[in-house]
């Protein structure tokens, strides 16, 4: 059994938290790398970022509701909002910055 088919049977086989938490880590880890992008003042790299959380927050609540776990849903829609809210701050930040300037 090679390496990719042994890592998709794997992947098959993890519906639970492991999976769902999983998600919500990478999705915390690019919002944490966007606001470190936006220090940088590297404004691709950081939409890029912001896009990836959103992703994998999506990603974490479909899963959620596929398995059918209890406070899942919820908890990923929770951060799912939370990281849509910090995207809209930063867009809106840089546009009164924009404006005033």
């Amino acid at each position: 059994m090679t390496i990719a088919e042994s890592t998709f049977l794997l992947a098959l086989g993890i519906t639970g938290w492991e999976s769902v938490g999983g998600q919500l880590l990478v999705s915390g880890l690019a919002l944490l790398s966007a606001c470190q992008d936006l220090g940088l003042r590297s404004r691709l790299s950081a939409v890029f970022s912001f896009l990836i959380a959103t992703a994998f927050g999506i990603s974490a609540l479909i899963t959620a509701i596929q398995s059918n776990i209890r406070y899942a849903p919820a908890i990923c829609v929770v951060v799912l909002c939370c990281e849509i809210l910090l995207t809209i701050v930063w867009i809106v930040r840089r546009w009164l910055r924009r404006t005033s300037a």
